[in-house]
């Protein structure tokens, strides 16, 4: 009786400080536009106002350095990908950093004549460069080399929007066309959306996610599948979603209503199945950015509001890791065995802290290339385990290590496909 009470004691807990998880503001910066980017639990805001603006937060958003100074052109892009973070600065050159922000280097500059490269992003295992023309520019070496990717379209122009991977599959957005999609990694494309335009992409786990006036996930037999469970009746009509990240599991994306002239934040843990509102005390105005101005590291969730010029956070838990109910603390740290193992294409990971303290967990290829940080943040004592999506991975051998207070194990584990 007594563990029961525990448990109903803890489940209560829980679901009050759900409910009462509200939306903080930490800093009033004005960026212009602006937008964000995280790398590990370090936060990134940049924007132009006047002049160049590079903010960087070590400490959940409680105090910002302006780092601009580093770069000798305007950034138009920064993005966390792999042990580094990279930069576009001025219109092609790639600056890269390994100390999370602090010291940036020149990496390369990607060749490209009749337009500029102004975003970057990742599938997990491959750079991305997107430029504002029609075509992408894909690396395999973190950003050392990069090979073009055309978009072949002659009906209209092809001006780059946003872009999303996963493996074979793309899906490259252009201004006022919508997505182009792809299945064989870019050799050939066709212009598919629902019946409004998809104006941004996100991957999460290996699957490819679409924003417009409603939600939609990438299916490769059908093109676009609606996804709006949870959201407001008006979505599809009056209300639209953007800039959308994850972590873990987590999927947000912001929700705006045109008629209404108000914002939300929604998440999904199920795959986009189904949404709910995410906490309370959210900013009234709109935000103005087009996408990216909302960031994700385990610990928060941040949101840049340009009209208010002001930086919010809410507090959210890791992901991909799910408390246990007992109440006998382990004794030891603890890494078990990946289970099922072999796999195809999921797997749990669980493990013990005797402690709260600061965890990584993260995937290794044979070649010791990371492939996967599946946790990085404060977690508290008890037996923890985390669910592996390793859909967009080939078939192999893979090592997961568990690094915290001076406790480091590796365990192997093989996917078969």
């Amino acid at each position: 009786m007594k563990k029961i009470n525990l448990v109903l004691l803890f489940l209560l807990f829980t679901y009050a400080a759900s409910a009462y998880a509200q939306w903080e503001k930490v800093a009033d910066y004005n960026v212009g536009v602006g937008a964000m980017a995280v790398h590990g639990s370090t936060v990134f805001l940049y924007g132009y106002q006047g002049r160049q603006y590079v903010y960087r937060s070590t400490d959940n958003g409680s105090t910002w350095t302006n780092i601009a100074d580093k770069f000798p052109d305007k950034v138009y892009s920064v993005h966390g990908h792999g042990n580094e973070v990279f930069a576009i600065v001025g219109i092609n050159g790639i600056y890269s950093s390994s100390d999370d922000g602090v010291t940036w280097s020149s990496k390369s500059v990607i060749s490209f004549s009749g337009g500029a490269v102004l975003s970057l992003v990742s599938d997990g295992n491959t750079l991305y460069a997107l430029s504002n023309r029609n075509a992408v520019f894909k690396s395999e070496n973190n950003g050392s080399s990069w090979n073009q990717i055309n978009i072949n379209y002659t009906q209209a122009q092809v001006l780059g929007f946003d872009f999303a991977a996963s493996g074979n599959k793309m899906v490259f957005c252009a201004v006022n066309l919508g997505s182009f999609i792809s299945t064989d990694s870019g050799a050939n494309w066709t212009l598919k959306n629902p019946k409004i335009n998809i104006g941004s992409v996100h991957t999460v786990n290996g699957e490819i996610y679409g924003s417009t006036y409603g939600m939609y996930k990438f299916v490769a037999d059908t093109g676009w599948a609606s996804i709006t469970s949870g959201f407001p009746s008006g979505i599809g009509v009056t209300a639209s979603t953007r800039s959308t990240v994850s972590v873990g599991n987590k999927i947000f994306t912001y929700y705006s209503d045109i008629i209404l002239r108000a914002g939300k934040v929604f998440m999904s843990e199920n795959s986009g199945n189904s949404w709910s509102e995410v906490g309370n005390n959210f900013p009234t105005t709109l935000a103005s950015s087009l996408n990216d101005f909302l960031a994700a590291t385990p610990q928060y969730l941040y949101f840049y509001n340009s009209n208010s010029a002001s930086v919010y956070r809410y507090p959210i838990q890791p992901s991909t890791a799910v408390e246990n109910n007992e109440t006998t603390l382990p004794q030891n740290f603890s890494l078990s065995q990946n289970y099922p193992n072999p796999f195809n294409p999921t797997t749990k990971i669980s493990f013990s802290l005797p402690q709260s303290s600061n965890v990584t967990l993260k995937v290794f290829n044979t070649l010791g290339e990371e492939v996967a940080e599946l946790v990085n943040g404060y977690m508290g004592s008890g037996n923890h385990s985390v669910d592996f999506n390793a859909s967009n991975l080939s078939s192999g051998v893979y090592f997961y290590t568990l690094q915290t207070y001076g406790f480091v194990q590796s365990k192997k584990m093989i996917l078969m496909k």
